[in-house]
């Protein structure tokens, strides 16, 4: 089975295109166009790369869209996809000339946290702590390490931290009343 990952993505290009990418996600959704097969899911992002002629068989497409939405010029989608970013972003920039997608993905139990977009320009975060101090479990999402690190900082009631504190602290804590700081750190990808 795998490990389901959220990956966000936020596409730029020609307002038709674009137009053209969310239509067929409705028509799929709402039942009025029928998937690649009768075995397939509607959400299924192979689906919308059959439609604009893809071949599915070439392309990594495990990946479920959730939530299809055009606003201001930008069609954001968010879904879920086996262990990571798929094929679905490359055959989109592929297929429409000038389009260009951006997307931040996670999966934590992999240690998995990723994005392309280097200049922050969707994705202004650089860090996700998940962290679970005195049974108060909580994500928050970061701009730069040093304001993850404050936060851990405050949590813990102590006037700064580093990560090796942190290694120490959750080595303490480990077992006790499920006590744990996760930092993850995304990693900028081409």
């Amino acid at each position: 089975m795998a490990n389901w990952a959220s990956t966000d993505y936020k596409i730029e290009g020609n307002s038709k295109d674009l137009q053209e990418i969310f239509e067929l996600f409705c028509k799929f959704d709402k039942g009025e166009r029928k998937p690649f097969d009768e075995h397939t899911d509607k959400e299924w992002e192979g689906n919308i790369v059959w439609a604009l002629g893809g071949n599915t068989k070439e392309l990594y497409l495990r990946g479920f869209i959730q939530v299809c939405e055009l606003e201001d010029g930008i069609l954001s989608i968010a879904a879920e996809e086996a262990w990571g970013v798929t094929d679905f972003r490359k055959f989109l920039e592929n297929h429409y000339k000038d389009m260009k997608v951006y997307y931040c993905s996670e999966e934590e139990g992999c240690d998995y946290f990723q994005t392309n977009d280097k200049e922050h320009k969707y994705f202004g975060y650089t860090c996700m702590i998940h962290s679970c101090v005195d049974g108060d479990e909580d994500n928050e999402y970061f701009e730069t390490k040093k304001k993850a690190l404050e936060y851990i900082a405050e949590r813990l009631k102590v006037s700064s931290i580093t990560m090796e504190e942190i290694e120490e602290w959750n080595k303490k804590y480990e077992g006790v009343d499920d006590n744990f700081i996760v930092f993850n750190e995304y990693q900028i990808v081409d």
